[in-house]
């Protein structure tokens, strides 16, 4: 049995990205249908969290961290949408911390974008597979160190094409989500 930890990024009072979707609304959908979904399965089980208190980022970040480190759980996720002044900017990544989990994140990414149609991102910050971004200037990232940890970037909220295959696709979407965590 897997046990997950799942968290929407940002907070009720520490909002995220907005545009054609509001992430804070969007990513608490995902978190609870893919904690239903896992749930479901009677094998493996999933917590989950949304910060409902803070109200400054500082705050909304070590919510969320303390949260994780305080579960006993093998895989840690924190569920995020993305956004970029230029409404060309599109597709679907997973971030992590280094190569020990790029092909995990990359399975992600490549599952989130055949269930919805939208492109995997190329890879960045030295990553080598498509769809992965690492990272090591993000609390939430840095802050889950003993875990597996993915932070999946579902699509960007200033694209409307991305928000429009997310709208269409979201239970595809979740489902491509809790399949990759438990398989």
């Amino acid at each position: 049995m897997k046990k997950i930890a799942i968290s929407s990024g940002h907070g009720l009072h520490v909002r995220g990205a907005n545009g054609f979707i509001d992430e804070v609304n969007e990513a608490r959908r995902v978190v609870d249908r893919v904690c239903d979904l896992i749930n479901m399965t009677g094998v493996n089980r999933s917590v989950q969290f949304h910060d409902d208190v803070s109200i400054s980022s500082p705050d909304n970040l070590r919510a969320i961290v303390n949260w994780h480190n305080s579960q006993n759980r093998d895989i840690d996720v924190s569920v995020h949408f993305n956004a970029f002044g230029q409404s060309s900017a599109n597709g679907v990544e997973t971030i992590c911390r280094d190569a020990s989990n790029q092909e995990f994140a990359h399975r992600m990414s490549q599952a989130i974008a055949d269930a919805s149609g939208m492109n995997v991102r190329a890879p960045q910050g030295g990553a080598t597979l498509r769809g992965v971004q690492f990272r090591t200037n993000l609390f939430v990232v840095n802050g889950l160190q003993s875990r597996p940890m993915l932070l999946l970037e579902i699509c960007f909220v200033t694209n409307q094409r991305d928000a429009d295959l997310y709208n269409e696709n979201f239970e595809a979407i979740c489902q491509a989500i809790a399949n990759t965590l438990i398989n």
